[in-house]
């Protein structure tokens, strides 16, 4: 359900700074995220602007101070705001989340993770993202996950898309492949 209740928010945020070009929206991404990452580290912060207690000025002056302290633009300020007064500082993640996913598609770029059995040798993620490129239709990034219990191999997740070249797949193809011939 947070996801769904972000998702306007941030699209409303993108439309107002979309003309301004894709640094000044991921400037507003980096802002919200640290934001975000307060909010995280820092629960009781969260609390007290969920609470009816803590009187609006009182909020107000909290989300100036930390706007001024993260030099937040004024957008990402109002948005702020926003969120406070409808008790939802909560969804921040989701918010930056979504529209993260907005930029990334204005600049066809594609997220993804990519895990491994052993950290990556250098330029082995990026090839990997290279040659995924064709297959998106896009660029693509991808984060990387270790997974030693792997053994060989590695998967790709691409949103819904799943490329498995491990060794376990592989295997089971085989074995699959080996009944069929058997039969």
């Amino acid at each position: 359900m947070s996801r769904r209740v972000a998702r306007p928010y941030a699209a409303a945020l993108f439309k107002v700074l979309e003309k301004q070009g894709v640094q000044v929206l991921r400037q507003v991404e980096g802002e919200l995220e640290a934001v975000a990452q307060v909010f995280a580290a820092n629960p009781e912060l969260l609390r007290a602007f969920e609470v009816p207690t803590v009187p609006w000025p009182k909020k107000q002056q909290l989300l100036k101070e930390m706007g001024s302290h993260l030099k937040m633009r004024p957008e990402a300020q109002r948005l702020l705001v926003a969120l406070a007064l409808h008790y939802r500082l909560r969804v921040l993640s989701d918010v930056v989340t979504a529209f993260r996913g907005l930029i990334d598609r204005r600049e066809g770029l594609v997220r993804g993770e990519v895990t491994l059995p052993a950290p990556p040798r250098a330029g082995q993620v990026e090839a990997l993202a290279k040659a995924l490129r064709g297959a998106m239709q896009a660029r693509v990034k991808l984060e990387t996950k270790v997974e030693p219990e792997m053994l060989a191999g590695f998967v790709v997740r691409l949103g819904s898309r799943v490329f498995d070249g491990s060794l376990r797949s592989q295997l089971k193809r085989f074995a699959a492949a080996a009944a069929r011939a058997h039969s």
